[in-house]
């Protein structure tokens, strides 16, 4: 399927198969590449190989015609690769862009303020990231390994068949949530599941694109992404669905295109909110409401399951708000996945309260390559400057 023609992508479409194979293989073959007692002085003498030869390999292919170098971002260059490389040119780091045959690969070549030359893909990391959990990004076996620990988790675990499916489910607490067990943006999840019907056209969606489907109880509260940068918190977003809030005279249409009216959405990353699909229309009916009805003043009103930009969501930074609990919590599991960059996505009542305070909260995933740049253009307050932590720990 294209991506275009997916509702179930949020409007950031990916393609199944190719995802789905993907997902597989790495699945399939990164635990025989993880570091380990054996393994690490063998990982730690091929990794000062390939930094010292990887730049020199893609030097190479841009001299012998294969590759472009492209000196400066374009419209090509992902939104996070941007805001590293203006950050980057600011510490006095020069970069640029390695696309094999002219596609863009997001794959980049730095040189560094003592002359040195690092390629990086996506994100810039250290020789620490070598060390990080193979599990990272693998939402089934993350949640396992998090409540052995006592981190706080959904219940629920990744399901192959119909048939484990149904008995996770049988085994919870609805509503459940079933989504893929690897990847991110939300894409082929489904919420508000309170039957066996629900649950398997979930199920399916969510295999489109990986092999497992994660069975878990909802969680309450709002979503929040909170990045960590070499050990510590650098920012925390909370991450809104497309909604309005009543004003006990404003049909939920009128209120809509009022709330479309905000400069933010008139731009490039924030987009109008519509209620044109069936998800939409599934989402509205699950609160009660139709778009003509008129919600009582101060509710709040989901327009979309999902929270991406693409499909009306928004931002909000909150980094000051975080309770210490909170960020002491996030800053452990960093630690615990020993990654020197990670997103943490968790759903919580209220960040200013402490997680142990609060009922049905917890991890909902990880991510190993976070979009970081909704940390530098919050839809309201602060915007926190996550690239340069990047760059000043990579530098260290």
């Amino acid at each position: 399927m294209k991506p275009a023609d997916c509702e179930e992508c949020g409007g950031d479409g990916i393609y199944h198969r190719l995802t789905y194979i993907t997902v597989a293989l790495d699945d399939l073959l990164r635990p025989f590449f993880t570091p380990n007692a054996f393994l690490k002085p063998i990982t730690s003498w091929m990794y000062a190989v390939e930094k010292d030869l990887t730049p020199k390999l893609l030097n190479w292919f841009v001299k012998r015609g294969w590759a472009k170098k492209v000196t400066d971002w374009d419209d090509e260059t992902p939104l996070l690769a941007r805001m590293l490389w203006e950050e980057g040119k600011a510490r006095g780091i020069e970069i640029w862009e390695f696309r094999l045959f002219g596609l863009a690969r997001n794959i980049y070549v730095a040189k560094l303020t003592d002359g040195t030359e690092i390629a990086y893909e996506g994100i810039p990391l250290p020789p620490a990231g070598l060390t990080q959990a193979w599990w990272l990004d693998n939402k089934g076996i993350l949640k396992k390994k998090f409540r052995e620990l006592g981190i706080p988790v959904a219940k629920g675990a990744a399901a192959f068949t119909r048939t484990q499916a149904k008995e996770l489910y049988n085994k919870l607490s609805a509503p459940v949530i079933a989504k893929p067990h690897s990847g991110s943006a939300s894409r082929h999840t489904t919420l508000h599941i309170t039957d066996e019907r629900d649950l398997i056209r979930g199920f399916e969606i969510a295999k489109e694109v990986a092999p497992f489907a994660v069975i878990e109880e909802e969680l309450v509260g709002g979503v929040y992404r909170a990045t960590v940068v070499n050990g510590k918190l650098a920012a925390t977003l909370r991450r809104d669905q497309p909604h309005v809030i009543g004003d006990g005279k404003s049909s939920v249409r009128k209120l809509m295109l009022k709330a479309n009216e905000h400069p933010a959405r008139q731009g490039p990353f924030f987009h109008r909110m519509y209620v044109t699909t069936p998800t939409a229309f599934r989402e509205l009916e699950w609160q009660g409401h139709q778009l003509s009805d008129i919600p009582k003043k101060g509710e709040r009103v989901i327009l979309h399951p999902k929270i991406n930009w693409s499909v009306g969501g928004t931002t909000t930074d909150v980094t000051d708000e975080v309770h210490p609990d909170n960020q002491e919590l996030f800053e452990r599991i960093a630690k615990v996945l020993a990654a020197p960059v990670v997103g943490i996505d968790f759903i919580i009542g209220d960040m200013n309260q402490s997680w142990k305070e609060q009922d049905r909260c917890g991890v909902i995933e990880c991510n190993s390559m976070p979009f970081f740049d909704n940390h530098h253009l919050p839809f309201e307050g602060k915007p926190r400057n996550v690239a340069g932590d990047i760059w000043e720990m990579v530098l260290k």
